[in-house]
């Protein structure tokens, strides 16, 4: 009786180390949660300015015009005269590094940084796959409802809006890493 509740302790202590272990394993595709902050619609200037050929390769700029930005906790327009500083690079894909501001419905002025990295991946069901994906950094005013804004980390996504043709604008959505 003695080995058996022995033996059945070492396999329940074995169990929970085991489950334990699973969900402290750092390297899990599920360590990390988000929250959904904003989608914008930010219009651009189609006549880039291209600078020309680096030692990195092409650079050019894109001129952002205005926008809208709205989420669960957030509301505003793009403030005109931001830009988009691009790198083609060699190997084909894309470095942008935009630098804009928001101008909130409620009277406050938050700067945005969004470096994105743009490659080509085409699938068999998707030849013109496009991967976009970014990191935002944001400097909000201190004491504003915004402040939290500066101690996170943000991803986003970049797609061009369906109607670009006609109404140039890239569609940025936003998500708080928890």
């Amino acid at each position: 009786m003695f080995k058996r509740n022995v033996l059945l302790g070492i396999c329940l202590v074995s169990a929970c180390f085991n489950a334990t272990s699973a969900e402290m394993d750092p390297n899990r595709d599920d360590r990390f949660d988000t929250k959904f902050v904003y989608e914008s619609r930010v219009t651009i200037d189609t006549q880039r300015v291209t600078v020309g050929q680096s030692k990195y390769g092409e650079r050019g700029i894109i001129w952002i015009t205005g926008g809208e930005v709205e989420g669960p906790n957030i509301k505003g327009k793009i403030i005109p005269g931001g830009g988009d500083w691009q790198l083609g690079r060699p190997d084909g894909g894309k470095d942008l590094d935009a630098r804009y501001a928001l101008l909130t419905d409620d009277g406050f002025t938050i700067l945005i940084n969004n470096k994105v990295t743009i490659d080509y991946r085409p699938t068999e069901d998707n030849p013109k796959n496009r991967y976009a994906r970014s990191v935002l950094t944001f400097d909000a005013p201190l004491g504003s409802p915004y402040e939290w804004m500066n101690r996170s980390v943000f991803l986003g996504t970049l797609d061009r809006a369906s109607n670009f043709e006609e109404d140039p604008a890239v569609i940025i959505r936003v998500w708080e890493l928890l």
